[in-house]
C-alpha cells in the first residue's frame, strides 16, 4: 500500500506542476528564481534531453511501456527478496516514467520547465519533476547497490 501511495503522490506532483507550468509559464518570459542557478521556463520537448531524437513520440512511448513492465515484473517477482531501499527508488522511477508517458500520449511532447544553468558552469537541459524522480532515484540506486548491497 505504501508503494502505491508513493507512486500516486509522485505522479501527481509531476502532473500538477506541469499543469501549473502550462497555465503560468507558456508564452511567458523566463522567470529567474535564483539568478544563474534556478529559472522557470516553458519548453515543449518532443525528444529527449538536450533536444535529441526529436519527434520520436511513438518510440519513446513504447520504450517507456517496456521499461515500466520490466520494473513492475521485477518488483512483483522479487517483492519478498528486495529491501525498501531498492523498492522505493524503483517505484519513483516508475512514477517518473509514467508522468512523462502521460505527457507524450496526451500532448505528443513532454512539458519541461525547470532550468538550472548552475551558475554558468554548465548549461543543463530544461527538465521536469518526472526527470528528477528518474535521475535522482537511479543515482541513489547505483550508490546503494555499489556501496551497501555489494557488502551484504
Amino acid at each position: 500500500m505504501m508503494y502505491i501511495l508513493v507512486f500516486i503522490v509522485a505522479v501527481l506532483i509531476d502532473q500538477l506542476t506541469k499543469l501549473w507550468a502550462i497555465s503560468n509559464l507558456k508564452g511567458q518570459a523566463q522567470i529567474k528564481l535564483v539568478d544563474n542557478w534556478l529559472h522557470l521556463t516553458y519548453l515543449e520537448n518532443s525528444g529527449a534531453a538536450w533536444g535529441i531524437f526529436q519527434n520520436a513520440t511513438l518510440i519513446f512511448a513504447l520504450m517507456t511501456i517496456l521499461i515500466c513492465f520490466g520494473i513492475c515484473w521485477y518488483l512483483l517477482k522479487n517483492s519478498n527478496n528486495i529491501d525498501i531501499y531498492i523498492k522505493i527508488p524503483l517505484v519513483i522511477i516508475l512514477a517518473g516514467a509514467i508522468g512523462n508517458l502521460i505527457d507524450r500520449l496526451r500532448l505528443q511532447y513532454v512539458v519541461d520547465f525547470i532550468y538550472t544553468p548552475l551558475g554558468g558552469l554548465y548549461d543543463f537541459p530544461v527538465f521536469n519533476f518526472a526527470d528528477m524522480f528518474v535521475s535522482l532515484s537511479a543515482i541513489f540506486l547505483i550508490i546503494y547497490v555499489y556501496f551497501f548491497e555489494a557488502k551484504k
